[in-house]
């Protein structure tokens, strides 16, 4: 976590607006600092930097007057430091900070944000601290080596959220990449579906002399902000009728290590 305190006045603010703030004891003004914490509990990727996300002076800063709505300061929070202490007039405000974009379902971006609101009373230096938090989840799959003994092919399509709607976001086989999955703020139910295609002499063999090679595990996630979810998958294979081929499921749900691991037969069609 990069965390860092600056007063606030950028080069951008409009002219029109009195912000010629050193200290002072004019009834009607009081003074603010801001401190800005950027928190994303994510590793680095190939396609994304995470860090950049960690560095708080990549930020965009937004002053609003919360009274109406106004923006009376928007710049980089780099820019902040560079500039004496700044006076406002006593009232109701929000700070809004942000890096990166949001997407439904994306690789290489999404969005760290977090607002405050707050109130300047006269002749006093109020302090705001702002922190901000992806709005997004993590996804990845890990497919044990193994699987190409059994598959010919296998992927994951996850999708079911609200930003996605009918969309979907695929994770083959030779993916590495994870997906980083946009969620309302209380986190979300997330759907999975592992396709696979056996291999012709794994074939399952129904009661009836019936055979396919392609079957389908379905399930959920429950989805946080800022937290990741990993599929472990490795086949399980027993060549017995009452066995035949399975696949194993690793769990991890959170940023530390926490595996449950179960097995899951497969339902051929």
């Amino acid at each position: 976590m990069t965390a860092c305190t600056a007063s606030l006045l950028c080069s951008c603010m409009s002219d029109e607006h009195d912000f010629d703030l050193t200290p002072s004891t004019q009834t009607g003004y009081g003074s603010l600092t801001i401190g800005l914490a950027a928190d994303a509990q994510f590793s680095d990727t190939r396609a994304l930097s995470e860090e950049s996300y960690r560095n708080t002076a990549n930020y965009s800063v937004k002053l609003y007057n919360a009274s109406n709505d106004n923006v009376l300061v928007e710049c980089k929070y780099s820019e902040i430091a560079s500039y004496l202490p700044k006076k406002l007039e006593i009232g109701s405000y929000r700070i809004e900070a942000s890096y990166g974009k949001e997407w439904p379902a994306s690789r290489d971006q999404f969005l760290v944000t977090g607002s405050k609101t707050f109130t300047i009373r006269a002749n006093e230096d109020t302090q705001v601290n702002v922190d901000c938090t992806p709005t997004c989840g993590r996804l990845s799959v890990a497919f044990d080596a193994s699987m190409a003994t059994y598959f010919d092919d296998y992927n994951v399509v996850y999708g079911g959220t609200k930003a996605m709607g009918s969309s979907t976001c695929v994770w083959a086989k030779a993916d590495t990449e994870p997906w980083y999955v946009a969620l309302d703020e209380a986190g979300e139910t997330v759907n999975y579906t592992i396709n696979l295609t056996a291999k012709d002499e794994y074939l399952h063999s129904s009661s009836d002399g019936s055979s396919s090679k392609e079957a389908q595990v379905t399930g959920t996630i429950q989805l946080q902000r800022n937290r990741a979810h990993k599929l472990t998958i490795a086949p399980n294979y027993k060549p017995t009728t009452d066995g035949g081929l399975s696949i194993t499921i690793t769990i991890d749900e959170s940023t530390i290590d926490h595996e449950i691991t179960w097995e899951v037969p497969v339902t051929w069609i």
